[in-house]
């Protein structure tokens, strides 16, 4: 019987999650000079909750995402359960941590990491829903957090963008 994955929120100490974070950064911006790269998720906002896990966002102009998922594709592993495409790949990264990458192409349908963190730290009412959100997923199916997750970004996406 396969056990299901489960989303829980979960403290970790603060500078293992700062010093893991740079070091990572460091190696990706070494590697992609051209790229942007930045710490996007929860833990890239203060006072958001979660599973203490890091996400990584990598950018790149769209000319130059083949070479970039080239290279990304000989240090990490590709997340087998993201999506993978021609202007998104997803990546793990070995760590004491839960680490994941995600390449996308700058201001291609898939990039919408960063404006979501811009948006979680200029809006406490987000903030707080989307916290309330964390809780009521607390400990309960992964699968399932995730598109509730992914439907609460979009919609808050959405009403940025009709304002």
């Amino acid at each position: 019987m396969r056990s299901v994955e489960r989303f829980e929120i979960r403290e970790i100490d603060r500078a293992l999650l700062d010093s893991e974070c740079d070091r990572i950064l460091r190696r990706i911006r070494e590697m992609l000079p051209f790229a942007t790269v930045m710490e996007v998720g929860s833990t890239a906002v203060e006072g958001v909750l979660g599973k203490q896990d890091l996400d990584l966002l990598v950018r790149v102009p769209q000319d130059r995402f083949t070479e970039a998922r080239s290279v990304l594709d000989h240090v990490f592993p590709r997340n087998e359960r993201q999506l993978s495409d021609e202007e998104f790949q997803g990546y793990l990264v070995t760590s004491p941590l839960d680490v994941s990458v995600q390449l996308t192409i700058k201001n291609g349908r898939h990039d919408v990491f960063e404006d979501f963190v811009v948006l979680l730290r200029s809006d406490p009412e987000l903030r707080r829903a989307y916290n309330e959100l964390k809780v009521a997923w607390n400990r309960r199916p992964m699968e399932e957090y995730r598109a509730a997750k992914n439907d609460f970004i979009a919609k808050a996406l959405a009403g940025k963008k009709a304002k």
